[in-house]
């Protein structure tokens, strides 16, 4: 499994209020769009999902991650709107969320 962190950011229309149901919806359009049906076979799912700040967890297959992340990169789209997905992090192991080294403070 592979884990993202991820925030959509939507630059037209920042105080848009976001759905965790079409936001998954977004996110598997976006992978059919650029890998058609096969490439929607994989699990996606949402494990965090924080509306406030529009970020998000995702969790996938190893073999659907380097297609997801090619997806999320190439979105142009979300319900419309101009949107911008950004990949925080990306790990195979959840616990390394938990620990930021960046802001580990001594």
């Amino acid at each position: 499994m592979y884990y993202l962190d991820v925030s959509l950011e939507l630059p037209h229309c920042p105080n848009r209020e976001i759905s965790k149901v079409f936001l998954k919806k977004n996110i598997l359009q976006s992978v059919r769009q650029l890998f058609g049906e096969q490439g929607t076979k994989s699990a996606i799912d949402i494990l965090k999902f924080e509306p406030e700040s529009c970020r998000f967890v995702l969790r996938c297959t190893d073999d659907c991650y380097v297609r997801l992340r090619a997806a999320l990169t190439l979105a142009e789209k979300y319900e419309e709107e101009q949107c911008i997905y950004r990949v925080h992090r990306a790990s195979a192991n959840l616990l390394s969320f938990s620990a930021d080294s960046r802001n580990y403070q001594h």
